[in-house]
């Protein structure tokens, strides 16, 4: 019941925090039988919870045992699935304990339930892919064996792909792999065990590189990011008709190939190219614009079409605005204050505004039935969070059009500077044109 609770509560609101949520593959996952659901593990609790509310079957989660501190906590982590695992390198001295985490884990499979589990055992905010646990196959395996390889146990990749999990409207894809039938594999562990364990969690990897951006060496975190802004809505242009997050997934694993192909080949080159994208978009930085005024020809069309729709829904702001400024301002507030580990902060700001967004709302509703009547009450309740969603979305026209406004008078004012950054624009733009056609060139001849 709790679960189901926690569920529905954290779908509304990964809705109101992410500007868009795109899950792929998703008829993959097995309707029925036991499932072991292994995902890349970016942001903390965020990935355990977005996964969550998007698998219609109840998910049993791995989390580190430390964090089952009391009685207490323990008893709600149960209630929400939660199955303490233990490290050695954090809680060395209560290693003995996963003998019976594992038993719980083949009792469930056993039942034809699920097993959420994040190979790399530690969150950590960056496209890459940690050294493997070997926990996932020595389960899949544990269980199958257990029930003579009858048990019909598949293993489902899943990959997390976040734009900034730690900001408010940012973007998220989330994409279901092909499923892996442990059986396939008995006789490779019954020939060789530990063998078996090493090769098919490498297999696991494997398959979920394929659904994740993978950025191995970090010095080309900068300027990947930078032609992503720079670059992809040109992409996106030759590939209008697919849609905009699955497409920019596959942009983006194009971008780092690219990368590392002209690291290798003309590494001054590409030395070069990012100390001129870098100019630009610092140049974009000083005169607070962004990129995409630059390269939006329409933006007296765009401001007509805003400006409607400020003037339209300006009542509507004004009654959303009232009933939300409050706890949005009380979970800022919170979230500016509790440090926590980088990787935990999307997963705080989710679970604060959550807390803070129900009590405040259920309060507001009780003041409100006071005055009028719980009727009108219920039915204001019920108001809070669509308008809620409205005006955030009304705030974020409004930095639109702020952008737009500034970008025009900065055409009228300083023409001469704006055509340079245009121009130079251009330029770089062509440049990776030019770089594409010679990176596909070159695939073509190898392949």
């Amino acid at each position: 019941m709790l679960y189901r609770l926690f569920k529905f509560l954290l779908l509304l609101t990964t809705k109101a925090y992410f500007r868009s949520i795109y899950i792929q593959n998703k008829e993959l996952v097995p309707k029925k039988g036991p499932v072991l659901f292994v995902a890349n593990h970016t942001s903390a609790f965020m990935d355990p919870i977005l996964l969550a509310i998007h698998i219609k079957r109840p998910l049993y989660f791995l989390a580190r045992g430390d964090v089952f501190k009391n009685n207490f906590v323990s008893a709600l982590f149960n209630k929400l699935h939660m199955i303490p695992i233990y490290k050695a390198d954090v809680s060395p001295n209560e290693m003995h304990k996963n003998k019976k985490v594992f038993e719980k884990c083949y009792s469930h499979l056993e039942n034809g339930k699920t097993v959420m589990i994040f190979p790399e055992g530690v969150s950590k905010t960056e496209r890459r892919l940690r050294k493997f646990k070997t926990g996932v196959s020595r389960i899949a395996f544990g269980a199958e064996e257990k029930n003579n390889y009858e048990l019909g146990l598949t293993i489902v990749p899943i990959g997390i792909n976040y734009s900034n999990p730690h900001h408010f409207k940012s973007d998220v894809f989330v994409k279901f792999g092909a499923p892996i039938p442990v059986s396939k594999f008995k006789e490779n562990y019954q020939n060789n065990p530990k063998e078996a364990v090493v090769s098919f969690t490498e297999r696991i990897k494997n398959r979920l590189e394929k659904l994740v951006v993978v950025i191995e060496n970090e010095r080309f975190e900068k300027i990947i990011k930078q032609i992503e802004i720079l670059y992809r809505s040109k992409l996106r242009e030759n590939n209008s008709q697919q849609e905009k997050a699955p497409l920019d997934f596959y942009l983006s694993k194009d971008i780092v190939k690219a990368i590392a192909y002209f690291a290798k080949k003309s590494p001054e080159k590409l030395n070069q190219f990012e100390k001129n994208i870098t100019q630009y978009l610092n140049n974009l930085k000083r005169l607070k614009i962004r990129d995409t005024q630059v390269r939006n020809s329409k933006n007296s069309k765009d401001l007509t079409l805003i400006i409607l729709h400020f003037i339209a829904g300006f009542p509507l702001f004004i009654y959303g605005y009232f009933f939300n400024f409050i706890p949005f301002k009380i979970a800022e507030f919170l979230t500016k204050k509790i440090q926590v580990r980088k990787d935990f902060i999307g997963s705080m700001k989710l679970g604060i505004g959550m807390l803070i967004f129900l009590i405040t709302y259920i309060v507001q509703a009780s003041l409100l039935a006071l005055y009028l009547n719980w009727i009108w009450a219920f039915i204001c309740l019920l108001s809070f969070y669509p308008t809620g969603l409205f005006t955030a979305n009304y705030i974020k026209k409004y930095f639109q059009v702020r952008g737009i406004l500034r970008y025009l008078y900065l055409s009228t004012k300083k023409s001469e500077m704006i055509n340079q950054i245009k121009a130079t624009r251009l330029e770089l733009v062509t440049e990776l044109e030019e770089n594409k056609t010679a990176y596909l060139h070159q695939l073509k001849k190898e392949n």
